[in-house]
This record gives C-alpha cells, sequence and structure tokens, in this order.
C-alpha cells in the first residue's frame, strides 16, 4: 500500500482521537454539528471553490479515497480540526487573536505537508501568503459564528 494514502486517515484517527479526549461528552454534540457546518461543509465549499472553480489548488494521488475529484477524508479532516480549534477558544481577546493567527500558520503548514505527502498541489503564488489570509478568515468565520450561536460560550465572551 502506499504511504501517502494513509495521510489522511492517520490524522484524521489521530484528530478524532483527541476529540473524545478533550471534548466533554455532555458538549460533544454541539461541537460536531459546528464541525460539520464549519469544518466539512466549509471544506467542501473552499476546495470547490479554489479548485473547481478558480483551478489554484487540486487534490492527486487520492486512489479510493476520490470522490468528485476531492479527497473524501479532506472534509471528515476539517471536522475534527474544527472541534478541536472551538474547544481550546481562550477566552481573553488578545489572546484570541493570537490564537486564529497561531492557527492560520498550522493551517498553512499543513498544507504544505499534505502537498509534501504529493496528495495536493498549488499554484506557487498561492501559498503562504493568499492561503494564510483564507485561513486567518476561515478560523475568525468559525470564532464568530461560535461566539454568536454557541450555548457552551458564556455570553460576553470571546
Amino acid at each position: 500500500m502506499n504511504a501517502t494514502l494513509l495521510f489522511y486517515p492517520v490524522y484524521l484517527l489521530i484528530a478524532f482521537t483527541l476529540t473524545l479526549i478533550f471534548i466533554p461528552q455532555k458538549d460533544y454534540k454541539e461541537y460536531l454539528i459546528y464541525g460539520i457546518i464549519v469544518g466539512a461543509l466549509g471544506d467542501v465549499i473552499m476546495v470547490g471553490l479554489v479548485q473547481n472553480v478558480l483551478h489554484i489548488m487540486w487534490f492527486k494521488n487520492m486512489g479510493i479515497f476520490d470522490v468528485l475529484g476531492q479527497h473524501a477524508l479532506s472534509p471528515l479532516s476539517w471536522l475534527v480540526t474544527v472541534m478541536l480549534f472551538l474547544r481550546f477558544l481562550p477566552s481573553r481577546k488578545t489572546f484570541l487573536y493570537i490564537y486564529i493567527l497561531t492557527f492560520s500558520c498550522a493551517s498553512v503548514a499543513y498544507g504544505i505537508v499534505v502537498r509534501n505527502a504529493d496528495l495536493y498541489d498549488f499554484l506557487a503564488w498561492f501559498y503562504p501568503i493568499p492561503a494564510y489570509f483564507i485561513f486567518v478568515l476561515w478560523w475568525s468565520f468559525a470564532v464568530w459564528i461560535f461566539s454568536k450561536t454557541s450555548s457552551l460560550i458564556p455570553r460576553g465572551r470571546p
């Protein structure tokens, strides 16, 4: 078996396990809903736009995980990543801004790692700066929607 095919399943298994460890069972459903909407659906929309419409990035070497030109495990990976991201939101605004900027850097790094695994590629100008700003917007949106609608955040935070 090609080792690159294991990249997403291994990431997904690790991240899913971390959600089970760090997210209380009573809160899991609500984090899951945000993971589905902001993470999985967000990934399908962004990949559809950036890959299929703008042709800036593309998946490759997907093997059995190729579904309509998208990697089937990418939305699931975003689902659990968003769950973890939201679970650890800092309550202080200064730390929240740093958290979003840092998570955006980590997202760019993850994209480069996936590229190095030969599962994904992009036009040279897209990484790191334009991609970084997209991730800043995406993570900021996740915080905004979560803070406006979640019962898990005491009003006034973040």
